[in-house]
């Protein structure tokens, strides 16, 4: 594993965060060519990612999260719907409302995906020693206690 050497607590937070930020190019390094053999462009794929993730949604609501214009977000499911990878229905509750939703092949798509991504990191994780893995898992846990122990973005 890396060795870390700075010594003060704000010098480690700053390496750790360098580290980690360096961790997740790596991470998206390799998935990068598949989206991109498929003639995804960043902001499409963002959308597909949300909506798999999140669900559902209207396009305000896709636009807010992921803090872009209402029109950059249209454009955007326009073009994924002609790709089939999206759908847009009437909100039974609301018919002045369109709900977007992945189709089958875009839930295929992003799965694919993730799952390019997965065997990356599982591969990167299988050349490290069992001491290393174990003090990786210990170190992971802890920072999850403590994004966990973070107050949510709703409570401030």
């Amino acid at each position: 594993m890396t060795v870390v050497s700075p010594t003060t607590h704000d010098a480690l937070v700053e390496r750790t965060t360098d580290l980690l930020r360096q961790v997740s190019r790596l991470m998206r390094a390799g998935s990068q060519e598949d989206w991109v053999s498929l003639s995804l462009t960043r902001a499409q794929l963002r959308v597909l990612m949300l909506l798999h993730q999140d669900g559902p949604a209207a396009v305000g609501q896709v636009a807010s999260h992921l803090g872009v214009t209402l029109p950059s977000v249209t454009a955007t499911v326009d073009r994924l719907v002609s790709q089939g990878l999206v759908t847009r229905q009437d909100d039974p509750n609301d018919r002045r409302r369109v709900i977007n939703q992945l189709t089958p092949a875009g839930t295929a798509l992003v799965e694919r995906l993730q799952e390019g991504k997965r065997a990356r990191l599982v591969a990167a994780l299988e050349r490290l020693s069992k001491e290393d893995l174990r003090e990786l898992a210990r170190t992971l846990a802890v920072l999850e206690r403590a994004l966990l122990d973070l107050p949510s973005q709703q409570e401030e």
